[in-house]
């Protein structure tokens, strides 16, 4: 049933039309089962959009690039968490066995509950040095914040919505967590009956 909903999902998905170049601050972003809105000041492009089970959009700037990526992903097998509490021990324990991309240092990280956007959401920081692919001496930084909730109206499906920024270390200090914070209380799900 949940491999229909999702193909429901890509097919329709790729329907939608709006300029993909040119997504402006606080546009609305329509996905199937959820919108929201793009934050910052500038505008934002889609890398992936109404080809499957996510949305990525990218800024980039001078000495930074910022991405959003929302995806929705089927939960877990025994069916949906029970409290948030298992939720969180649930991701805690997939980040302690899955590997970091080659080339990241992770330098910090933190998980937590995250109540203000649904009884079994939780959320998780991170930053590190990213050193694959470099033109520039020294690493990258990437800090990145995530929400994961189950979709309000789809049974054992989650939904991660992730904003990420990767900057020189000499860029400008950015607090992530405002925009991270307009990103995640301007998402609303939707039904798709």
């Amino acid at each position: 049933m949940l491999t229909r909903i999702l193909l429901i999902i890509t097919s329709l998905a790729g329907c939608t039309v709006f300029d993909k170049t040119n997504i402006q601050p606080g546009q609305r972003i329509q996905g199937l089962g959820f919108s929201f809105e793009a934050p910052s000041d500038k505008s934002w492009y889609a890398s992936v959009y109404g080809t499957g089970n996510e949305i990525k959009l990218n800024q980039l700037n001078f000495d930074d690039s910022y991405s959003i990526l929302v995806a929705m992903n089927r939960g877990p097998r025994w069916g949906m968490y029970k409290s948030a509490e298992q939720h969180l021990r649930a991701l805690k324990q997939y980040h302690r066995q899955t590997r970091p991309p080659e080339g990241f240092i992770e330098k910090t990280h933190q998980e937590w509950i995250d109540s203000r956007f649904g009884a079994i959401c939780v959320r998780r920081y991170h930053i590190g040095e990213n050193w694959a692919g470099r033109n520039n001496a020294g690493p990258a930084i990437v800090e990145t914040e995530s929400l994961i909730c189950p979709h309000q109206s789809l049974r054992n499906v989650l939904v991660t919505v992730e904003l990420s920024r990767r900057y020189e270390a000499y860029a400008e200090t950015v607090p992530l967590r405002p925009l991270a914070d307009q990103l995640f209380l301007s998402f609303e799900y939707e039904s798709l009956n």
